[in-house]
């Protein structure tokens, strides 16, 4: 049986299987200039459910290629949406942790198409870069695996504006 795509509780969140994918691009990160267009297409408070996809169950672990770089407790920021879990603190990658776990999701797939936008995604110059520099962390692991060019060829397709 495939596995879903999504949890629709928080209860399997954990440090090793942290909220990633558009769930936490979306998620409106305080100080942040990227995310929160969607968040309400993830976290519906009304009906109480979550559409999360999950480190390590959803995804794949990403921890060979970037440890736990933006791995980041959000049990407060989800608390004063309405969202908690008792007794459990609440993890998710930062937006650039999600995308740099989109982006390795695909290059490990046959997928000829990644649907990360970094030009729309990273509106500056410094978050471009910054992904950039998150995601060159992963160079050797995805090129122990005959991934890492691929990781190329889509990023010179990419427009950095």
């Amino acid at each position: 049986m495939p596995q879903p795509l999504f949890d629709f509780d928080l209860k399997r969140v954990s440090r090793e299987n942290y909220i990633t994918g558009k769930a936490a691009i979306n998620f409106p990160h305080p100080g942040s200039t990227t995310g929160g267009w969607h968040f309400l297409a993830y976290f519906d408070r009304e009906s109480g459910v979550s559409k999360v996809s999950l480190a390590g169950i959803h995804y794949p672990d990403t921890t060979a290629y970037f440890g736990d770089l933006g791995i980041i407790d959000v049990t407060d920021e989800l608390a004063k949406r309405g969202w908690s879990v008792e007794g459990r603190r609440l993890f998710m990658a930062d937006h650039y942790r999600a995308a740099a776990d989109m982006i390795v999701r695909w290059a490990l797939s046959e997928s000829i198409h990644c649907n990360v936008e970094i030009d729309n995604w990273f509106p500056s110059r410094a978050e471009r870069q910054r992904l950039l520099e998150i995601l060159d962390t992963a160079r050797s692991q995805l090129s122990k695996v005959g991934r890492w060019q691929k990781v190329e060829v889509w990023l010179r397709t990419q427009t950095f504006s």
